[in-house]
């Protein structure tokens, strides 16, 4: 094993610790009945995707490419491909399966408490074999196979780490799937006023945070197979950006009258400060990093403020965090980024909005669509009473039964 299978092996390991982290922020972010619902969502979405992704979504992201569109080949068949890079094809492939997981899990924080288990599982596998896969295409296509470039590649929309093909893909499944699936019963009151949901453990999200922070060093640092050198960099620009979000998204939000939120804007903050970086670590100025994370925290509070006027229930703030933030890493690259790393400045901000637009509109419609088919049909959300008192996936029945106690006479008796 050469120094740079190695460490993409060790990156693939951290980015693996991000569903360790998603798992604990949904967790702590839901409310009690329904954290082992949220839980087991977050399980099986990470097993599916390694198998359809392994099996299906690679290849379509990474085959031979058909027009700069979509893969067409080298499914289970990898070895028979020349791969651009120095390492070998599983190394490769372990880490994009990491990458692929990270963005069907981002959907399922949004729909928490609400959307079925199986329509949630359907979804995850729409978004291994063709949402994510397709987008991953027009942007990285080229990384396996040099002759194989995407049509958003070949225009030279640039996005290192996946702001847009992990985050913003994500972010827009998820703004679909919440408008399709609705709030949750009693979040928002007849006189337009918006009920406080009591989360479960704050503290527990916040341990969720810390572990998806350094999953991120080796979300980003691990994009950096091709520039190894530069990997200190890179992980050191993320974790600015990260510290930079989380200090602003406080300071906005206490600013902002958000005084009852500002945990919520601290995680949050330092999230999306990660994910506007996302897309510019390999290239951007350490005050380019800082200026993006300083940024994030106010977008994050004001995009979730806005979210609320509009009656829109995102559960645990997905949209700000994944993709606004995104769109703030992606169209703010060119400016970030170091003298002469891109041709034109105008152009490349031309370019960065197409790509947006691109990725925007190919998930809001494949996932719009599948939605929409499921909701005339078989139905999107949980029962109301499944949704009072937890998923009947999770066996809540047995769950909320008031553990036996024990009498003084038979403590006695144990000790």
């Amino acid at each position: 094993m050469n120094t740079t299978d190695l460490w993409v092996t060790v990156a693939s390991a951290l980015v693996l610790l991000m569903q360790a982290g998603f798992l604990c922020f949904e967790v702590g972010l839901a409310r009690e009945r329904h954290r082992t619902a949220v839980a087991m969502k977050n399980l099986i979405d990470w097993a599916l995707v390694t198998l359809l992704y392994s099996l299906i979504g690679s290849a379509v992201m990474f085959g031979p490419s058909a027009f700069g569109i979509i893969g067409s080949g080298g499914f289970l068949d990898f070895e028979s491909l020349p791969l651009a890079l120095d390492m070998s094809p599983y190394t490769f492939l372990i880490f994009q399966t990491a990458f692929a997981g990270t963005a069907v899990t981002i959907v399922s924080g949004a729909l928490v408490e609400r959307v079925s288990f199986g329509v949630y599982v359907a979804l995850s596998a729409l978004m291994a074999v063709a949402i994510y896969p397709v987008v991953g295409h027009w942007v990285w296509g080229g990384q396996m196979i040099s002759e194989s470039t995407g049509w958003l590649e070949r225009l030279g929309f640039s996005d290192f780490a996946g702001a847009g093909v992990v985050h913003l893909t994500g972010a827009t499944v998820a703004f679909m799937g919440v408008k399709a699936v609705g709030p949750r019963l009693g979040r928002f009151r007849s006189d337009g006023t918006v009920a406080a949901f009591e989360s479960s453990s704050l503290s527990f999200s916040a341990l969720g945070t810390v572990l998806l922070w350094v999953g991120w060093w080796g979300f980003n640092g691990g994009s950096g197979f091709s520039t190894p050198e530069n990997i200190g960099r890179i992980i050191f620009v993320t974790n600015l950006a990260g510290s930079a979000g989380l200090i602003s998204g406080f300071c906005w939000a206490w600013k902002v009258g958000e005084r009852r939120d500002l945990a919520s804007a601290m995680m949050g903050g330092a999230l999306g400060g990660m994910v506007a970086v996302t897309a510019s670590a390999a290239h951007a100025t350490v005050l380019g990093a800082l200026v993006l994370g300083l940024a994030a925290g106010p977008v994050f509070v004001t995009a979730s403020r806005v979210l609320l006027k509009l009656k829109i229930d995102d559960a645990l703030n997905v949209v700000p965090v994944h993709g606004a933030s995104a769109v703030l890493g992606l169209l703010l690259a060119p400016i970030v980024s170091e003298s002469g790393t891109f041709d034109s400045l105008v152009t490349q901000l031309g370019v960065q909005a197409i790509g947006i637009a691109a990725i925007i509109g190919w998930a809001a419609v494949t996932s719009g669509t599948f939605l929409f088919v499921v909701r005339r049909t078989v139905g999107i959300r949980l029962s109301p009473t499944e949704e009072r008192d937890g998923d009947a996936i999770a066996d809540t029945q047995e769950r909320n039964e008031t553990p036996e106690q024990l009498s003084e006479d038979d403590l006695a008796g144990l000790l």
